[in-house]
């Protein structure tokens, strides 16, 4: 099915900041500078964890950014809660006045398997900044876009909690069978 609504390259919908590692010295995990993220491996459910931290930041992403993991694996995407260092692992994307952050976030995440199919190198797949440009994303007017955001949180809101339940049914489950109680009442 075609999407009711045009089709921009990302470049029209945001600005690219694309990750670069400080120097190994002017990282630390002793709390000095500011949080330091060199790609997926510190990503949580939204926004990133924080391991590392730089007093010597080459790139900076600002709060609200998106930021896109550019290197294996290519497409996971959180929201930059505070500012930070991206390393080259990483781009940041500043949405634009007309697009809505989470939006843009939203829109993003839906592109992981085309932005994986871009991407090139025989050891690690990386995605370039030229690539990213052209990747076209659907953008309907601000308002638009604002409620398509918030029924998506909603639907992960929901997904989360469904997820969470499904945990706590199966470490019940595994408990039960730990005791021993089902597996009594199974053999009799």
């Amino acid at each position: 099915m075609k999407s009711q609504w045009p089709m921009v390259k990302l470049n029209e919908a945001c600005s690219l900041n694309m990750g670069q590692s400080p120097d190994s010295s002017g990282y630390n995990d002793e709390g000095r500078g500011i949080p330091f993220y060199q790609g997926n491996a510190d990503f949580g459910a939204l926004t990133p964890v924080t391991r590392f931290y730089c007093d010597n930041p080459t790139k900076i992403a600002h709060r609200g950014d998106i930021l896109l993991s550019v290197r294996a694996p290519i497409g996971a995407v959180n929201i930059a809660n505070e500012t930070c260092c991206i390393g080259r692992g990483l781009a940041a994307l500043t949405a634009c006045d007309s697009v809505d952050a989470k939006f843009l976030y939203y829109a993003i995440k839906s592109k992981h398997d085309e932005l994986n199919a871009k991407g090139t190198g025989s050891t690690f797949k990386a995605i370039n900044k030229k690539a990213l440009h052209e990747t076209q994303i659907p953008l309907p007017v601000l308002a638009e876009q604002k409620n398509v955001a918030s029924i998506l949180d909603n639907v992960s809101g929901l997904a989360a909690l469904r997820k969470r339940q499904i945990m706590q049914l199966d470490l019940l489950a595994k408990s039960r069978f730990s005791c021993g109680t089902i597996s009594d009442e199974v053999a009799a």
